[in-house]
């Protein structure tokens, strides 16, 4: 149980660190002191083209200010003055089709990349204007796939996540036993793969409300053969409806709610370990400009199997409640892009044993750094991600099979403790395909010896967005 959830986390983990879209598709994050000298040149400016309007120079400096504050409407209506003055200028009309993208217009985004790469431009600028053409394809679809294929190998340091000691305190003959050899740490190697396919239908709306559909696959296989029973494959469907609403308030630039059907199916050491059917509420906003914020509740109703390596897996039979809070701002612009990251997690899970049924909380913290090569070798943004967790389990009764405190020799109520820290490197090679290196450090203290590990951990691996 504990090397399918280690497992699981991990991989969602790793994916929820990578990134997405370029931030230059996005309006620059401004400190307070660096909007208000911006407004300042934008007013100057803007006296500036009513004073002289055929000065070109100047209306591109006040478009490219406006574009910086994000008021895209004003950069727009700079631009096309000037090609009222001269239409053939290629870089105005790639400006403009950014700002149209950025603004949802696709079509009239459209129009103006397409003038703009007819008067073949430098490869660079053609391989941007190619980028945005993909995504406007994609973004005015009616029907949308995208997704992302991530594999690669990973190698353990306590991959069974068993304590470090081979001696255990047995309440009903008060003595220490030795536990067999492969309920103790071993070191392993493994490959994997995960995968994400999303579909979605636009609904027709005017705020693009969609139906959507995402798959999820993961599957690991240990290169030591006694580690194999933890051999793990999941798969997950969920299925639901988004609706948009834009500028609801006037603190919040867009909000989004989401209900979705789950479903899903895991196997564990080759056999099938449990399927789940539930349901979830997911809402996201855009608040002040530039924090986003995201709060989902999930309720899963779980059916465990036995196996022969594991003949009480029935006991874990029962229900999973899950509240996620999470909220991102971007930190810095220069001399590199960065973004802080905070969730709080709680889960409640119910079982048919009490002794595997347990309440959970866990707060965690990532601060992402996006930067040019300082070795100027890679030819796009370098990306790395520091991570922190600190998590708490509490279960509701104590385990008759094992679990004693160590004082007194009698039963004792489990509480786990959990550290996890690292560091995550992505290296863009192409525009959708990244090289993915992750280090991490996983320390768990408990209540009862036996369910506390230590494991260190280096993973690595390509994904391909598409």
């Amino acid at each position: 149980m504990r090397a399918w959830l280690f497992g699981l986390l991990t991989a969602c983990l790793v994916l929820g660190l990578s990134g997405a879209l370029n931030g230059a598709l996005r309006a620059q994050t401004l400190s307070s002191e660096e909007r208000a000298g911006l407004e300042a040149q934008k007013e100057q400016l803007f006296q500036q083209t009513l004073r002289d309007p055929s000065n070109l120079d100047v209306t591109f400096a006040y478009a490219n200010v406006s574009a910086k504050l994000g008021d895209n409407e004003a950069a727009v209506s700079a631009l096309e003055r000037m090609l009222l003055f001269n239409p053939n200028l290629p870089r105005v009309q790639l400006e403009l089709g950014a700002l149209y993208f950025r603004m949802g217009s696709y079509e009239i985004s459209r129009t103006y990349f397409e003038k703009a790469r007819a008067a073949n431009p430098p490869p660079d600028v053609s391989e941007r204007i190619s980028t945005y053409l993909a995504q406007i394809d994609k973004f005015s679809s009616e029907q949308r796939l995208s997704g992302y294929l991530f594999f690669g190998g990973q190698f353990q340091t306590d991959a069974n996540l068993a304590p470090g000691s081979p001696l255990v305190r047995v309440p009903l003959f008060n003595q220490l036993l030795s536990l067999n050899s492969q309920f103790t740490k071993l070191e392993s190697g493994s490959v994997f793969a995960n995968g994400q396919v999303q579909y979605s239908y636009d609904l027709g709306t005017q705020n693009r409300d969609t139906i959507e559909a995402i798959g999820t696959g993961f599957a690991n296989h240990y290169s030591r053969g006694a580690v194999n029973r933890l051999d793990l494959g999941v798969t997950e469907l969920t299925v639901g409806s988004r609706f948009n609403f834009n500028n609801p308030v006037s603190w919040a630039e867009s909000v989004s709610l989401k209900p979705y059907a789950i479903i899903n199916d895991v196997s564990l050491g080759g056999n099938q370990y449990f399927h789940t059917f539930g349901f979830g509420l997911d809402k996201t906003a855009l608040v002040f400009g530039d924090v986003r914020l995201r709060s989902a509740f999930e309720y899963r109703d779980k059916s465990f199997d036995n196996a022969p390596d594991r003949p009480q897996s029935t006991g874990l039979t029962g229900s999973d409640k899950i509240v996620t809070l999470q909220a991102s701002k971007p930190v810095t612009t220069t001399p590199f892009a960065s973004e802080l990251s905070l969730e709080f997690d709680f889960l409640r899970q119910d079982t048919r044993f009490a002794y595997y049924a347990n309440q959970s909380y866990a707060i965690s913290g990532a601060y992402k750094l996006r930067y040019d090569d300082p070795l100027q070798l890679a030819r796009y943004p370098l990306e790395t991600t520091f991570f922190l967790s600190r998590s708490w389990a509490n279960y509701d009764a104590p385990d008759p099979c094992c679990v004693t405190s160590p004082t007194t020799g009698g039963l004792s109520t489990r509480l786990d403790r959990h550290w996890r820290f690292g560091i995550n490197q992505t290296i863009q090679v192409a525009s959708d395909v990244a090289i993915i290196v992750q280090l991490q450090r996983d320390i768990v203290s408990s209540s009862v010896p036996v369910y506390a590990y230590t494991s260190n951990s280096i993973l690595v691996g390509p994904q391909i967005r598409f």
